[in-house]
């Protein structure tokens, strides 16, 4: 069975959130089915940034709204857009 990298971009709630912070907030809200596989900073505008998230999560029905549940749910989340969802094999054969 595979998983899925779900790539998210999340928006704080404010430029006065501290990134590694927001970030840790994020992290800490994944189930133990999930994690996070890569982030980084994007910088909006005065302040601002948004976090671009890869999580990792099974290839299981629903489970795209788990991991969006998840973290609308994290502390100082304001919004959140689904860029992109891939599958990704567990296993490579040769």
């Amino acid at each position: 069975m595979g998983s899925y990298v779900i790539r998210i971009k999340v928006l704080p709630t404010g430029p006065e959130v501290p990134y590694n912070a927001f970030l840790e907030g994020v992290k800490g809200n994944l189930t133990s089915e999930m994690s996070l596989r890569s982030s980084k900073e994007e910088p909006i505008a005065f302040g601002l940034y948004a976090l671009v998230a890869d999580i990792v999560a099974p290839d299981e029905e629903g489970m795209i709204d788990k991991v969006e549940k998840a973290v609308s749910g994290a502390p100082n989340v304001a919004q959140y857009e689904v860029t992109g969802v891939s599958r990704m094999s567990s296993t490579l054969k040769v």
